[in-house]
């Protein structure tokens, strides 16, 4: 897949893959550096998307226990239970999120990843009005363009799926 079709993360060496919507390794330097880095959270997305996810729920634990509230490490706790195969556990969580920051700045990120968790369950319809719901709030929000970029591009894969089942 040429570069051009990645969606942007905002963090050096990883990307999105425009049919899962998962976070992809497409440099493995720059990923290394996130691992090495400063940010625990940085150091998680390595880790799950290298299928190290042991070592991912190991630090996800010593930064839960340190940082209980840190709200991106909380959101990565769901992205671990999906890749551990807890789809509906992380799912459940994530809805709890969701009621616990209706109305925040965090609504629409609570609604992209749940977007995505139904996505890759299958759940085309909950899928679509997640991703609805989350580039809503990023346009009202003007958040940062890759955000907004994501919940569109996101819609488009609901949208090829969908063409595909019919």
């Amino acid at each position: 897949m040429q570069e051009t079709h990645w969606i942007e993360t905002g963090m050096p060496g990883i990307k999105r893959d425009p049919e899962t919507l998962l976070p992809v390794i497409v440099d493995e330097e720059e990923a290394e550096g996130l691992l090495q880095g400063d940010d625990p959270c940085d150091a998680v997305v390595v880790l799950i998307a290298r299928g190290q996810l042991r070592q991912a729920a190991e630090l996800v634990a010593d930064v839960r226990l340190n940082e209980p509230q840190n709200i991106r490490m909380r959101l990565l706790d769901t992205d671990l239970q999906r890749a551990m195969g807890n789809t509906e556990a992380a799912i459940k969580r994530l809805r709890a999120l969701l009621e616990e920051f209706s109305g925040t700045s965090h609504e629409a990120t609570m609604h992209q990843y749940l977007g995505i968790l139904y996505y890759n369950a299958g759940d085309l319809t909950a899928a679509r009005h997640r991703f609805e719901k989350a580039l809503e709030l990023h346009t009202r929000a003007n958040a940062l363009e890759r955000r907004t970029e994501l919940a569109r591009r996101s819609l488009q894969a609901v949208e090829r799926h969908e063409h595909l089942v019919r």
